[in-house]
Parts: structure tokens; sequence; C-alpha cells
């Protein structure tokens, strides 16, 4: 004989009659729907070290990771169901399908299938709306979380899933998993006795009463199963919500909790002014008014708002509405970072050293707990400064060293797809011992550790089988280059020897200069980031020197080349000319004869020349007056336009406050600009409007003044000239360049 009692997910109210219905029932066995090959897991969930919100996560052995997730809150019937077995001490099992079957896909079809099925279930609730003239959630709130009699919600709970699978199509893929569970309530039956069954109140009508036959015998005897293994994993309450995609997710676990403890603690009329004060508490701590007067009309405004609509006490539809008229002052915008935090919440759920099942979540647990790391093992994003050098003041070298180790640690996660860190870019030039992080766990976290226990036991294994992948992928010398700096960043010697050897084989092959200059920029870094993580450099100084050689030689020719072309080459003269001030052993006066020939001459890309001339004037390796003389070649009558304006281009990529000071640039720039007729303009203006798009406002304030000076106007008359409102026709001139032919220039 068996029991049954259909629940609605994550339902505050369904959790809280469950344990009476239990109690009435008194069973000698529980069933719970979930998959029933992990009814182990159990145990775990329900250990008292656990903080929830959790979930029970199988996932599939094979890449692509196919996972099914049964997440459990406090207020969760199912878990209300366990705890209850638990303390009276009978069997508590699953029922459901096991997990391998449920993870088991067949073709595309099915895919296709599951895709048609979303409209028949949402037009079971549209249905309801229309009758009710209630949202889903507002009628259940009404109906079921304001219930105080156990029978009445017997009644309104059985009769509300019989409506809803009258109105819901048949389905394989459900009769498959009623049937399964017919079977899993009968031979509990004769095993146990009477038996209490808690499932869906979609599937409880399904298999109330209807003894397990032949037919799902036959049906559920081979069934189809992927390879799965399975895990407890900590969960979010933002993950639990509807809101983050999760299908059977409660709207505002936030405010079920809320529900939950008022209705346990028997004041369940408290939820109302509990929530509005949770709202204003927010409000003000954040910078916005928000006081008591606002918090008691909200209530009172709440209250007739339920009353209107046929409830008994406010349901969180009225208790919003009413917030957004007198705490919002009309506008949701002004509350709704106070309503996520309430409605929603940053509640995230904690599991005891021991009860992850992976590999990689212990060893993640374990460093944690080593490098000092715990306290970041939150939803809230902390940001974390590290100090990659020796600790001189302390003595243990664990201690010395525990910023480097956990720099390791961080990347190697990044390397395995695990997001638990997130590495911020560096305001400071060339400060290789600073690291910062924003440092965040989120449930998607955990599921990314599960995935990179497919591909070892640690987080470092895990990162080193990226990272060799990526070897073994790479088809360039500076993506090669590239996962040799990661695995520095990893500190992982096997690695870096693996890339380090691979560099040196594809260099030698190696014909693209791009490719080259790339490669020693990246093993430029290396080598002078590599001392601070107790690197060689040795073997890559050889690398480099070989590399630089064979890009002196094709650079000039190389810089023959359209302006595609242009663009990478001015990527590669820049990490060379980096490189070649870090590192002596570098012939940089070799480099620097080779960039005076670029800019002198007349064969190779305008864009390139002027950068030469750029990083040659910059460090002061061109003359002011071979500057001058360059200036006027390129910026005369006899120069293209476009090629002028591309020169110029290249020249203001470097060194801007050096070429503002210039007053004789600028001189020439307005006489050049002044010489040419409508149409040499045109690609000009392009130009030179791409040129100072990356100038801050001060240094095109700067600049209007010189120009202004050549044109004999003052920097009051000039700065007039550039903040005036733009005429209708000089509009209209600026909205014809949308339509010039790029192909031109």
């Amino acid at each position: 004989m068996a029991e049954y009692y259909g629940v609605r997910h994550l339902s505050p109210a369904c959790a809280y009659y469950v344990r009476e219905f239990l109690d009435r029932t008194q069973p000698k066995a529980v069933l719970i729907e979930g998959p029933s090959d992990l009814s182990g897991l159990i145990d775990g969930l329900c250990s008292p070290k656990v903080r929830l919100p959790a979930a029970i996560l199988a996932y599939t052995t094979e890449p692509p990771v196919h996972t099914v997730m049964y997440p459990m809150a406090e207020f969760s019937p199912e878990y209300q169901a366990m705890s209850w077995a638990k303390a009276h001490r009978i069997p508590v099992e699953f029922c459901d399908l096991p997990s391998g079957s449920l993870l088991y896909t067949d073709d595309e079809e099915e895919e296709e299938k599951e895709d048609e099925e979303m409209p028949r279930a949402e037009s079971v609730y549209s249905r309801l709306e229309k009758v009710t003239g209630l949202d889903t959630d507002t009628f259940w709130e009404y109906r079921f979380e304001h219930s105080e009699s156990y029978e009445d919600f017997m009644a309104a709970a059985g009769e509300y899933g019989r409506s809803i699978r009258e109105f819901s199509e048949s389905d394989e893929r459900n009769e498959l998993r009623e049937a399964y569970m017919r079977r899993r309530i009968k031979d509990t039956e004769e095993k146990y006795g009477l038996t209490a069954v808690i499932t869906g109140a979609f599937h409880t009508s399904g298999i109330k009463d209807i003894p397990c036959s032949e037919t799902d015998i036959k049906l559920t005897d081979k069934l189809k199963t992927a390879e799965s293994k399975s895990t407890l994993m900590p969960y979010s309450y933002f993950r639990l919500s509807s809101r983050s995609g999760y299908g059977a997710g409660s709207k505002a676990p936030g405010y079920y909790e809320m529900l939950w403890r008022n209705r346990i603690g028997g004041t369940l009329d408290n939820t109302a002014p509990e929530y509005l004060s949770r709202l204003a508490a927010y409000q003000r701590r954040n910078g916005y008014a928000a006081s008591s007067a606002e918090v008691i009309e909200a209530q009172r405004l709440a209250e007739t708002l339920s009353v209107m609509r046929g409830g008994r006490l406010p349901s969180m539809s009225d208790l919003r509405d009413a917030a957004v008229t007198c705490l919002g002052h009309g506008s949701f915008g002004e509350i709704s970072l106070a309503c996520a935090d309430t409605e929603i919440g940053t509640k995230i759920g904690e599991l005891p050293e021991g009860t992850v099942c992976t590999s990689v979540q212990e060893d993640f647990m374990h460093q944690l707990k080593e490098l000092k790391l715990e306290k970041y093992r939150s939803a809230s994003v902390q940001q974390l400064d590290l100090d990659l050098r020796e600790n001189l003041r302390v003595k243990s070298e664990k201690s010395a060293f525990l910023d480097l180790n956990r720099s390791f640690f961080l990347h190697r996660l990044l390397q395995a797809g695990i997001h638990f860190g997130e590495l911020l870019s560096s305001t400071q030039e060339n400060a290789t011992w600073s690291e910062k992080w924003n440092l965040s766990w989120t449930p998607e976290t955990e599921i990314q550790i599960v995935e990179a226990s497919l591909v070892g036991d640690t987080a470092e294994e895990a990162a080193s089988a990226a990272l060799n992948m990526k070897l073994i992928e790479s088809e360039s010398l500076s993506t090669t280059a590239e996962t040799l700096y990661q695995a520095l960043l990893c500190g992982l010697p096997g690695c870096i020897k693996a890339a380090a050897s691979a560099v040196q084989r594809m260099a030698v092959d190696c014909a693209s200069p791009f490719e080259e200059g790339k490669t020693i920029g990246t093993l430029s870094a290396i080598v002078r980031f590599g001392s601070i993580r107790k690197l060689d450099p040795a073997p890559l100084t050889v690398i480099i020197s070989q590399l630089f050689l064979k890009f002196c030689l094709q650079l000039y020719s190389a810089c023959i080349c359209d302006e595609n072309a242009a663009g990478e080459m001015i990527t590669a003269m820049t990490a060379v000319h980096d490189a070649c001030l870090a590192h002596d052993f570098l012939d940089s006066g070799r480099f620097r004869t080779i960039l005076t020939d670029v800019a002198d001459s007349d064969m190779v890309n305008p864009l390139l020349s002027g950068y030469a001339c750029a990083l040659l004037a910059e460090k002061g390796h061109m003359s002011p007056e071979k500057l001058s003389e360059l200036v006027s070649r390129r910026l005369s009558k006899g120069t293209p336009p476009a090629e002028g304006a591309a020169w110029f281009e290249g020249l203001a990529k470097r060194n801007r406050r050096s070429l503002i000071g210039r007053l004789t640039l600028w001189e020439k720039l307005c006489g050049f600009i002044s010489e040419l007729d409508d149409e040499e303009f045109k690609p000009v203006i392009i130009a030179l409007r791409r040129t100072f798009a990356d100038f801050t406002p001060a240094e095109k304030s700067d600049i209007a003044e010189n120009i202004g000076e050549v044109l004999g106007i003052s920097a009051q008359q000039a700065a007039e000239i550039i903040t005036d409102v733009i005429t209708e026709e000089e509009q209209q001139t600026i909205d014809e360049l949308d339509d010039f032919d790029f192909g031109d220039i």
C-alpha cells in the first residue's frame, strides 16, 4: 500500500505540509522523485553540516558533458521529506529513472521533441491565468502558500495536479518515467510495507492508485543509458531562481525562504512587513531615502490590493506593486536592485570537506584552505591583490611565496576552464610582480570543476592537459609562444619545457615577420617575468636572438605591403622595439638602422614609414632637422593626399606629447590641408579623424591651440570654435562622409 503527496518544487507550503502528511501517514519507507541510482547521496545532503541550497548533480563522462541537477533549498518539500525520514530512521530513496537514463540523448530528434513541448506546458498555465485573472505565482500564493488548513491544502493540491495533467498532452518520456516509478513503488511496498511517495503534482496523477503492470515491466526492463557520474554540489539562490534559466526554479527564492521561516514560526502575516522593511533597509544602505512612513503606507496599500484581488494576505506581487508606489515613488527602476536582493538574495550553499565526490572538487577545496582563499568563496565579487615577490619578513617558505602560489593556482583554474577568478588588467606598466584578481564563486564554477575532472584529478593536471592540447592544435609560432607564456603563469615546468621546445622547432621554419615580431614580444615578456616565477631565461634568450636576426633581415621588405598587413606590422615592430629596450643581448643598433631606412623610404607603406619615424624620434634617435625634413617631404603638394595622411597617422601613434609641442609640425599639416581640393580633402579628413580618435580631450585642446596659433587665432577663439554648435550645413557635410567610397583610399 502507498500514500501519495503531489508537490510543487520549492514551495514552502508543500514543504511545511509534507511533514504533517508523513506524521499522519507514518510510513515504513519514503520514495522521492529523483534518480534512483543516486539514493546514496541523500545521507550527505541531509548532513547537519550542509548549508543549503545544494544540489545533486549527475553528468556524462564523455564530452560534450551533459548534466542533470536536482537543487534543494530548506523549503524544498523533497528535502523536508528526506529530513523527516532520517529523523524517524526509516528508508528513504529516489524512485525516478537512473541518472544514466535521464542523461541519455538519442539524437537531434529528441531535442526537437523537447523544444516542441515547451509551448504546450506554457499553455496550461496561460489557461489558468485567463480563468483566474492572476499570474500563476500569485494564484499559487493566494490559494496554497497562505493556506492554514492541512485538509484544504491537500484537497486543493490534488485538484491542481489533476488539472495540470488534464490539459497537458501525453509524452513518451514522462510515460517511461512514470512506468519506472510504478515499478519502484511496487518493489518498495513488497520490501517495507506502507510507502509514502513524494513526486511532482503532475506525476502523482499518473502513478496514484495505478498498479505496476506487465507493460511497465517490459518498458523499463532494458533502459538506454549513458555513462555517468554524480556528486553533491553547493548551489546559490540566483541559480535556483527561474531568472537564471532554471525551468523548475522559484521566481523568488529569497522571498520564499521568508515565507518558510514565518510559516514554521507561526507568523505568516509577518511576511509583508518583513519584505517591505528589507527593501527600505537596502535603499538606505545604498543612499536612497526610505522612511518608516513609506513602509507603513506600502503595507496598507499591499493589504488593500490583496483584498481587491481575492487574497487573504498580500502576495509578493501585491507587495512589489505597493513598494513601487510608496518606496520607488512610481518607478520600479528606483527599487529594482532592492527587489532583487530581497526576492532572490545572494545566499550560497556550503558542503563540508569530504562531501564532494570528484577529485578536482576535493583538490579545489584543499587548495582554497592551503592558500587561505576560503573567504573568497562567495557569490559577491571580491578583489585580491597579489605581490609575487618573495616576502622576506616571514620565516617559512610557504608563507614567503604565498601570493606566488595563489597566482599559480588561479591561472591553473583559468586554463582548466574554471572561472573562479578574473585577472584584471594592470595600470602599472612593467609591474611584473603585481596582479589583481576579481574572485567570486558561482554554481557554474562548480559545474566547470566537474567538467575539469574529465581530464585530470587535480586543477594542476587539468591545466596541464588543456595546455598540452593547445600545443597539439597550435599551427602558428605566435600561438605556441602564447601557450608557453600561459604555462609560465601556471607554474607548470613540464608544460614550459614542452612549449619551449615547440617554439624552437617552429621558429626555424617561420617565414612571417609578423609572427616573428609577435613571438619576440611574448618571449621577451616571459624572460622579464620569468625571474619572479622562478624560470631560467637562458634557453629563451637564444630563441629571441635567432628570431630577432630573422626579423631584422625581413623587416624592410615586409613593410612594402597593403593596409591590412601594415596594421599587423605595427604590432610586430612595437613588440621588437620594446624587446630591444628591455634586453641588452639584442643588437638594438641593427634594428634602428632598419627603422631609419623604413622611415626614409618612399617604397614602403606610408603608415609604417610614419610609425618608424615615431619610434626613432621617441628615443632621440632622429635629429630634429631630419624629422623636419621628413615632415616637409611627406606633408607637401608632391605627396598624394592619402599617403600623406597615412604617414601622419603612423607618426601620431607614439609620443603624442612630443608631437604636440612641435609647432612646425602643425604648420606643415595646416599648409598641407589648405592646399587640398574638395575631392582630395575627403580621404584625408577620414584618415585624420581616425588618427585623433584615441587622443584625450586635453590633447585635442592643445592641438587646437597650436592650429589656432598657426592660423593667427587666440586660444580663447580656438576654444569657442571647437565648442560651438555644428551648423546644419556642417552636419550635412559630415553625414556625406558616411557614403564615401573607402575603396578609393
